[in-house]
Formats: structure tokens, C-alpha cells, sequence
């Protein structure tokens, strides 16, 4: 007899602590959707993971029998677990390693059964969807993907969902537990803007420095932004340079602004990691021209004056090394001339203008 099928572990929010791990010849997906129908149940159940056994009978019964001699069963006829979530996706994953990875031949010549044009040919599209869903299970999938999944879904209200934080909130304490990485930032923005929770600045540096820690180093931006807002200058500079130090690839726009307006907003420091920022001048520009656009006919007209400083500090302070050297080199001779001339030049007036000239060259072509 053919037992073909899959082995879920599901979790139901109105269930804490507990999740249910189950058997079924269909997909984990309408076996959670069918278990959520039922009037009974006050929550849907979701999937956390899922495996394909070539005989899913014995595999259940080796992981509640497991799960069972180490006093996790709810009850002897039930398949609920008073189980953390990661320790039954363990589970599931040690039953695997006992009886073996198994893909259907059906499967294994999947990219056989398609004519010439790619049509499918003798099977069925509900079969090809089978297919697709057992190599989907015994890829490598980390356990937290579908709970973040479900995480996201309720931030953002996506598909039929209403945007619920606080069930947002939930499943990314859930995922970070299972081991997602990048929910440690999504908590911390929830905790910096009090969604679903009240905003506290404290909580959400701690989540940020376990994410960064963890190795997302986009927790660095978040983490300098806070102690920005706070005047903690130099814990704020700590974290710029940790993010800029450990960043290979290429900064993006939005980080690369916040970093270059935290220091032109602050007297007396200056502007570092010239060779990254260089990459991307004209994008950084252009972001800071965008916002001007935006500020025309709103309140915020008044600070319009703010971006244009930005841009010249930008243009001024942003070249390579060698017109770094050429540019100091012609500061020192100006220098020297001005003192020098009986009609004495302020240098601070010399700087002015010529910020002003950047500033109208760049207004030219804008508006041309």
C-alpha cells in the first residue's frame, strides 16, 4: 500500500505552548486548512514544517513515540505537544535522518514530462503541483521561514488579512525563537515606532545589538539612528563604523543618506568611508534633490534650504583621493594669496560663494 506523504508541525495561536504534529497524503497546507474550518477552532492553524517520508505512518509514529518518552504529549490519543516549536521540527528532522530523504520518481523526472513547447504533457497540473510541493519540503528550509511568513502577512495586511501587530509581533518572537535572524530587526522597528506595543527605545537596542550580533548588520543603521536621536554621539559614530567595517557589498541609498545627514547635522564631525559613499554620489544626490521636489507645496517648503546645504556639503566633500589632494593643495595656495593681498579675502566668504555656485548649477539643471 502506498503511504506516501507528509509529516506537519502546526502551531495555532490560541494554542501557546502547544503544537500538533500530524500525518497526511495531501499537502501540510489543506490539512491546516481543513483543521482551521472547524467552528471549534478559534484561530487558523499555519504550517511551521513539513517533510515527505515515503511511509509517513511509521515516521509519525517514530516521532510521537520520541516526543513521548521525553514527557512532551499532551495526552496518549492526541497529537498535540507541550513542545517548543524548534524541538519539534527537530523532531521531524531526526525522523528524516532515521528512515531517509525520499522523492517519487514521478518527482525525480519531473523536468521530463513537459513536450517541447513546455506544456504539460501526460500529467495533470494538480499532479505537477504535487510535484513541486515535495521538492519544495525536502529542500533545505530553515523552520522559521513560514512563521516569519506569517509574521509578515499580519504587519503588512497582506492577502485577506487585516493588519494586526500585536499577531505580527507574536510570530516574529516566534520565528527569532526558530532561529530568524532578520526578525530581531523587525521586532526593534516595532519597538522604535510602538506598533502593536509601546514605543521604547531600550527594548528595541536590545533586539537590534542580538541581530547585529547574530551577524544582520543592517542593525548597525537602526541602532546609530537611535542613538543619533538621543545625542550619543559617539555610540552613534561606534555603530556607523561598525556597519560601514563589516558592509562588503554596496551601501544602499537610504543608509548612505541617513549616515552623511547625521554628520553634516553635527558640528565638528567629519565625513569617512568617502571610497563606499563615492560608489553611489550621483544616487545620493538624487535622493536629496527627490526630497526638495517633495517639499514643494507642503509644509515642510521651509527646510528645502537644508537640502541644498546637504548637496553642496555632498558635492564639496565626496570626490576621490587624488582630487582630495589636488583640492587641499589649491585651499593652501588661495590661503597663502589672501594673506598675502592688502585687500584681505575672508576664506569662510570665498567657501560661501562658491557653495552658492554649486548650489545654482545644480538648480540649472534640475529645472531644465
Amino acid at each position: 500500500m502506498n503511504d506516501n506523504g507528509y509529516v506537519y508541525v502546526l502551531m495555532n495561536p490560541s494554542m501557546k505552548g502547544l503544537v500538533k504534529i500530524g500525518k497526511s497524503t495531501r499537502s501540510s497546507q489543506q490539512r491546516a486548512d481543513e483543521l482551521s474550518s472547524t467552528t471549534g477552532v478559534p484561530t487558523p492553524f499555519s504550517v511551521v514544517y513539513d517533510y515527505y517520508f515515503e511511509n509517513c505512518t511509521k515516521a509519525e509514529q517514530y516521532i510521537h513515540t520520541y516526543l513521548e518518552e521525553k514527557g512532551f504529549r499532551v495526552s496518549e490519543k492526541r497529537e498535540f505537544f507541550e513542545i517548543p516549536v524548534k524541538d519539534a521540527v527537530d523532531a521531524v528532522l531526526e525522523a528524516s535522518n532515521h528512515f531517509g530523504k525520499f522523492i517519487p520518481k514521478f518527482v525525480e523526472n519531473f523536468d521530463d514530462d513537459f513536450d517541447e513547447e513546455g506544456i504539460f504533457s501526460e500529467k495533470s497540473e494538480d499532479e505537477f503541483r504535487e510535484a513541486f510541493g515535495i521538492l519544495h519540503s525536502q529542500r533545505t528550509r530553515e523552520p522559521w521561514e513560514s512563521i516569519f511568513q506569517q509574521a509578515e502577512t499580519h504587519y503588512y495586511g497582506l492577502y485577506d488579512e487585516l493588519v494586526d501587530y500585536t499577531e505580527a509581533m507574536h510570530y516574529y518572537l516566534q520565528a527569532i525563537k526558530l532561529g530568524s535572524i532578520k526578525s530581531y530587526r523587525c521586532v526593534a522597528m516595532m519597538y522604535m515606532d510602538g506598533e502593536g506595543v509601546s514605543e521604547n527605545n531600550n527594548k528595541a537596542l536590545k533586539y537590534l545589538k542580538e541581530g547585529a550580533t547574530k551577524g544582520d548588520f543592517q542593525c548597525y543603521v537602526e541602532m546609530a539612528v537611535i542613538f543619533g536621536s538621543q545625542d550619543e554621539i559617539e555610540n552613534a559614530l561606534k555603530c556607523w563604523k561598525k556597519f560601514f567595517t563589516t558592509k562588503s557589498d554596496n551601501i544602499d541609498i537610504e543608509d548612505a543618506t541617513y549616515y552623511i545627514t547625521f554628520i553634516f547635522t553635527h558640528d565638528g564631525l567629519k565625513l569617512k568611508y568617502i571610497d563606499k559613499l563615492l560608489v553611489i554620489k550621483d544616487e545620493i544626490i538624487e535622493h536629496y534633490l527627490n526630497c526638495i521636489e517633495e517639499c514643494y507645496g507642503t509644509e515642510n517648503e521651509g527646510i528645502i534650504w537644508n537640502y541644498e546645504r546637504i548637496i553642496s556639503y555632498v558635492n564639496s566633500n565626496l570626490i576621490d583621493a587624488t582630487k582630495r589632494v589636488e583640492a587641499n593643495e589649491d585651499l593652501i595656495d588661495a590661503t597663502n594669496h589672501v594673506g598675502t593681498n592688502e585687500n584681505h579675502v575672508d576664506v569662510t566668504e570665498v567657501d560661501n560663494q562658491s557653495e552658492v555656485t554649486v548650489l545654482k548649477s545644480i538648480w540649472k539643471k534640475l529645472f531644465n
